[in-house]
């Protein structure tokens, strides 16, 4: 149903030591919950740089190829294709929660984005709440205090004699406050109807969005499953928890 190019991320089989100014945690230590939450945010807040080496992009911003997505049957009925995106915004993160069970393999993340700005080169060809839209150019969507939870199971992988997390399954769920639109340049540039249409998406925009959310909930899924994917690739348990 849908085409998604995400996350060119080259995973080797070698490991390699957590970056020395990432926190660590002790798996036998009473409070470890409160350990690994602090160890999450202040590790999201050091990637405004990449660090190559443990296979962690920079997220100011983080950039994402393309985005194909195919008109549904609902009242948003638009094939949409975005590339060249930039998404600012997911260092920002402030977590509530980001808890291991190992036991159970999985992880559990709450918090909220206070704001994500995603901006792409749009092309879109369909119909919104019974009206038209079609045209290209610059697009920007800006999604206010979104909370997120998200459960993610996991696989214990063996690798040269260390112990490696692969996330195998996401069940995410979105929940922004407000969502804000901007299509530059729909209808050829007619400056008239391209307000219009910008003012019914931003008016109704809840809608819009419950419409589509399926599909950037996928989206958002595949962008963490691959950074999550991507560090414990090459940072095995026994690295990141003595």
């Amino acid at each position: 149903m849908q085409s998604i190019t995400l996350l060119a991320l080259v995973l080797t089989v070698q490991s390699v030591k957590l970056p020395p100014n990432f926190q660590k945690c002790d798996r036998k230590q009473p409070d470890l919950n409160q350990c690994v939450l602090r160890a999450a945010q202040h590790g999201l807040s050091q990637l405004t740089k990449p660090f190559r080496n443990v296979n962690l992009p920079s997220l100011d911003p983080l950039h994402i190829p393309g985005v194909s997505i195919k008109a549904g049957q609902g009242k948003v009925a638009i094939n949409q294709d975005l590339h060249n995106c930039s998404i600012y915004g997911f260092d920002k993160m402030k977590l509530d929660q980001y808890e291991f069970g190992f036991v159970e393999k999985t992880l559990q993340v709450k918090g909220v984005f206070p704001k994500i700005i995603i901006q792409c080169r749009y092309k879109l060809d369909g119909e919104v709440l019974l009206l038209p839209i079609k045209g290209q150019g610059p697009a920007t969507v800006i999604l206010e205090e979104m909370k997120i939870l998200n459960i993610l199971s996991f696989e214990e992988v063996r690798k040269s004699g260390k112990t490696h997390i692969k996330f195998v399954k996401s069940e995410l769920e979105m929940d922004p406050s407000l969502v804000h639109y901007n299509f530059e340049n729909l209808f050829n540039g007619d400056k008239v109807l391209s307000d219009n249409i910008n003012g019914v998406l931003n008016d109704n925009w809840k809608e819009v969005f419950d419409e589509m959310k399926k599909d950037y909930t996928e989206t958002v899924n595949r962008i963490l499953i691959g950074l999550l994917n991507g560090f414990f690739a090459k940072v095995s348990i026994e690295e990141a928890f003595d």
